[in-house]
């Protein structure tokens, strides 16, 4: 069945999500021809073709292509206009996807929770100590998040490791979303916001990248900016000299939370050498990357410029998770762990008081209506 959707709206939701002709064309199956005729008016999809772009490439509700006009809704590339050109025309569709669907969870917030957020929210406390340097202000919001160095050794798992951090965060006020990314060398990023700030990591990352990504991308939060984590971080030699001192500070930022310099330090005092084994099982220990014990090496002249590079070269890959993970896992659990259990629970409880409907819950949630009374049952 031929459907009567906005010629105007399909184009735009193609151009918005970076998406080019011959790059749908090819994913449905269709001549180019086919596409350009849809978006000129002189055809439409058919009603599976236009819930498929809606859903598996636009990412956005079906009814918007019904709209008389395109939505005002922000270009993801105007949200990172702070990066270099190279580094925005390298971010592939299916990332800018993403940050479509994270301006999407935001607003959501927004709409759940009003205009305003726990007072004692991290980044509204840390606003007035933020020319505190960079070292002393990693270890004011570690003590605020109150999760000790005993506590980090004694995770049992990193992936046990990165739930924490994210729980002590979404308490914090910032909410965490995640989603398996197509470009596996994007960690992920953050979209700042005055009230609802939030970060979204790559789930086809490490563990103990994300953990890295969940706190360089709090950094960014608690200056006040948007930001993004990609793995090979070439780019910043083309930012301006300020943007790019940001992502020093970030870096740093994210390596002192993690490791205090008097903890790596302490370490050091009982290593005789160091070598690709001591970083390992340092990195084991406190549940890191080792970029994050390479980085605190390079901080103390333990290393050189070009050993940290050249051990980050070779190590890049452990950051992706190529073992391809047993299929058929909960569908529900993968929705909790993307979506988090404090913003669904938010989004559950709007709806039992009757603020929302069953329609504008599964909106919230992004996923089908016929699938939400079985996530519940997943919620604690």
């Amino acid at each position: 069945m031929k459907t009567h959707a906005n010629p105007k709206i399909l184009r735009w939701a193609r151009e918005n999500t970076h998406y080019t002709i011959p790059h749908i064309a090819k994913e449905l199956k269709k001549d180019e021809s086919v596409i350009i005729s849809w978006e000129n008016g002189s055809d439409s999809p058919s009603y599976t073709l236009l819930e498929k772009l809606a859903y598996q490439y636009y990412n956005l509700p079906l009814a918007v292509f019904y709209f008389p006009d395109p939505p005002n809704i922000e270009n993801p590339k105007t949200k990172m206009r702070r990066l270099p050109e190279y580094e925005l025309e390298r971010l592939s569709p299916d990332t800018y996807n993403m940050i479509n669907l994270g301006m999407g969870y935001q607003q959501s917030l927004i709409d759940l929770l009003g205009q305003n957020n726990k007072e004692n929210a991290i980044f509204k406390i840390i606003k007035n100590k933020l020319n505190t340097d960079i070292l002393s202000l990693a270890n004011l919001v570690r003590q605020y998040l109150n999760i000790n160095i005993e506590q980090q050794i004694n995770f049992k798992t990193n992936d046990n490791a990165f739930k924490a951090w994210r729980y002590e965060i979404e308490k914090a006020g910032i909410f965490t979303f995640k989603n398996s990314f197509k470009d596996k060398f994007i960690s992920g990023f953050s979209l700042f916001h005055e009230e609802y700030p939030i970060i979204f990591i790559n789930n086809s990352n490490s563990h103990t990248r994300q953990i890295f990504t969940l706190i360089h991308e709090l950094a960014h939060i608690l200056f006040g900016i948007n930001g993004i984590s990609d793995i090979d971080d070439s780019y910043l030699s083309m930012m301006s000299s300020e943007e790019k001192q940001i992502e020093i500070n970030c870096n740093r930022f994210a390596a002192e939370f993690l490791i205090p310099l008097r903890i790596i330090n302490s370490e050091l005092m009982n290593l005789t050498v160091i070598n690709e084994s001591t970083i390992s099982d340092l990195s084991n220990k406190y549940k890191v990357s080792r970029e994050v014990i390479l980085r605190r090496l390079l901080d103390i002249n333990i290393l050189s410029a070009d050993d940290y590079q050249n051990y980050v070269k070779k190590w890049t890959n452990d950051y992706l998770r190529f073992k391809k993970e047993k299929s058929g896992g909960s569908y529900y659990l993968n929705k909790l762990a993307y979506l988090g259990e404090g913003f669904t629970n938010i989004a559950f409880n709007n709806y039992k008081t009757g603020n929302i409907s069953n329609i504008e819950l599964a909106q919230h949630l992004n996923m089908n209506s016929k699938n939400i009374a079985k996530l519940e049952t997943y919620l604690r």
